[in-house]
């Protein structure tokens, strides 16, 4: 099985791709949790909550991406379910490897 739910916050502009009838958008999550050592959770200087960020590329389609672009921006808080897809590309005899998310759910938050 390949399922994935992030909660977190756009950190980018959604960018559409394709055209609107088989398009869809693309844009970063950002997760975050607490850094926890010897089963504490770790405090800055300031006082607050230590956390560890992870960036993801979130890509979603059709309807769902219209309705991601036409609703939310750069700031926004979502939960996404979805699946992890990896993909292969090759430029000027480069390859490259991308992580994406395809969302197959997103709830406004």
């Amino acid at each position: 099985m390949n399922k994935v739910f992030l909660s977190g916050r756009i950190t980018s502009d959604i960018t559409r791709f394709g055209t609107d009838s088989k398009g869809g958008v693309s844009f970063t999550l950002v997760t975050s949790r607490p850094v926890i050592k010897d089963g504490q959770v770790q405090k800055g200087e300031d006082g607050y909550t230590e956390t560890y960020d992870q960036f993801h590329t979130v890509k979603a389609f059709n309807g769902l991406g219209k309705s991601i672009a036409n609703h939310k921006k750069k700031g926004d808080k979502l939960i996404v379910t979805g699946e992890i897809r990896y993909t292969r590309n090759e430029k000027d005899g480069r390859t490259f490897y991308n992580t994406d998310i395809v969302a197959d759910e997103i709830e406004f938050i």
